[in-house]
């Protein structure tokens, strides 16, 4: 069989697809396209940043220390055997001469960029943290957008009740043990529900701090959580979170954030060294950036088959795209559930294209949705029907067990939270490869004259 060569311009003896993005998107539509090409002279290749894909849906699960790290990462090689992988940054995309720029830059080992050439093209690069113009936000407030963010998040946690414990003075206490999450919806909500989970459940190992030292803060600029999901959902979570001591403060907008403080638009301040932000997500600027039509956020507004206008060899979906529901009139949400399905359909036109066949529309009607509120409670909307508290966080578990992709991942997590329930945490702090916003904060603050002064 032939092979393409995905460095040279000139037509290759088999078609050449390639997928930027190794998330929910780019990961799926490799699956369904090694279906879908079975019989067709063509071959995928991947471009991802990791060699790895993370089943994002279980990562604020890592935060609470209920599944280990490891559980959530798929390396892209074993879930898409059949796919070329090319791990690297994507820094420029030609549609005009169909070429695509990467460069590998790990741990700082810059290579040369690479071209690649395709025949077509997967735009599924995700989407990077909102910011909502707040000034500060992106410097000094973690995001759990990727793996590594969440993973410096844990750690930060972990060091703030270490410091807390030895610390004498009662405001610096109050600010390392004061933690802030800004945004209420599905995100923000399971982010506050994991960071409580972990702090109030390792306290009982730190014998200088009482759980009513602990505050945990989540910011909602609207009047009820989860707007997403139906009212009675929303009011249920509140209800839970404040009575597991949770402070949420309705229709509150954060104006700026620093190193060690929240502004709020009514001017309070809120000091606390642990900031986080959950205010949405834009498409990944690359893609924003193109000569193509796009909605607001940056997204690009596909045609109904999926298809970029204009270039009817080039597929956007996921965070990248633009697709109106028919049903409903209003955009589909931005969930991995969508993004799993566009790329089963991505597939399927790709093959019908190559053999000269019709094109379908995308029509989704979406089952439904989960939100975990922590400690065996979770709420849950699917086919009109609501469920809230432990019958909900075993549909939540469940359904993400079965969406995993391999049968040792999911006897992994499986193993995980048997090991979650029988035994306390692991309150291990690994300070590696920290990113912003730890280095923002360390370069933010004075040194101590007897660390400045220290050769050891």
């Amino acid at each position: 069989m032939a092979v393409a060569d995905w460095t040279r311009p000139e037509a290759q003896p088999v078609q050449r697809i390639l997928i930027l993005g190794g998330g929910f998107a780019g990961v799926y539509a490799a699956l369904n396209l090694q279906r879908t090409l079975a019989d067709l002279p063509a071959e995928v290749a991947i471009v991802n940043r990791e060699n790895f894909f993370v089943f994002y849906p279980l990562l604020p699960e890592i935060l609470s220390g209920s599944i280990e790290t490891e559980s959530v990462l798929n390396p892209i090689r074993l879930v898409v055997p059949k796919a070329t992988l090319y791990v690297g940054e994507v820094t420029s995309i030609d549609l005009a001469h169909q070429r695509v720029e990467i460069r590998h830059g790990l741990y700082r080992h810059y290579q040369e960029p690479a071209t690649l050439y395709y025949d077509h093209l997967i735009l599924a690069l995700g989407g990077v943290p909102r910011t909502a113009g707040i000034p500060g936000l992106a410097e000094y407030a973690f995001d759990v957008q990727r793996l590594s963010h969440a993973f410096a998040l844990r750690n930060h946690l972990i060091d703030t009740l270490e410091q807390a414990d030895i610390e004498t003075d009662p405001d610096r206490k109050r600010q390392l043990l004061t933690f802030v999450i800004a945004g209420g919806g599905a995100n923000g909500v399971e982010v506050a529900a994991h960071i409580r989970d972990l702090v109030y459940g390792a306290i009982r190992y730190y014998q200088n701090i009482e759980p009513a030292d602990l505050h945990v803060i989540l910011i909602h600029s609207g009047n009820r959580l989860i707007p997403d999901l139906p009212s009675r959902l929303g009011y249920y979570a509140e209800r839970l979170l404040r009575r597991r001591g949770i402070e949420i403060l309705f229709d509150r907008r954060v104006s700026r954030v620093e190193p060690d403080a929240v502004y709020l638009t009514d001017g309070e301040v809120i000091r606390a060294d642990t900031i986080v932000g959950s205010v949405g997500v834009m498409p990944n600027p690359m893609v924003a950036n193109l000569p193509v039509p796009h909605d607001p956020r940056g997204a690009i507004a596909v045609n109904n088959d999926l298809s970029v206008p204009g270039y009817p060899n080039v597929w956007a979906l996921g965070d990248n795209a633009f697709v109106v529901d028919p049903y409903t009139g209003k955009p589909y949400p931005l969930t991995a559930q969508t993004a799993v399905r566009e790329a089963k359909l991505v597939a399927r036109n790709i093959a019908a294209s190559l053999r000269g066949e019709p094109l379908k529309p995308f029509t989704y009607r979406t089952i439904g949705a989960m939100v975990s509120l922590g400690h065996r409670s979770a709420v849950a909307y699917i086919r009109g029907l609501t469920f809230s508290g432990f019958i909900a966080w075993w549909l939540y578990r469940t359904y993400y067990l079965l969406q995993l992709p391999r049968w040792d991942k999911r006897l992994r997590v499986v193993f995980d939270w048997t090991l979650d329930l029988l035994f306390p945490p692991v309150l291990v702090q690994l300070k590696v490869g920290q990113p912003a916003p730890s280095s923002e904060r360390a370069r933010s603050r004075p040194v101590p004259a007897q660390a400045a002064d220290s050769k050891d």
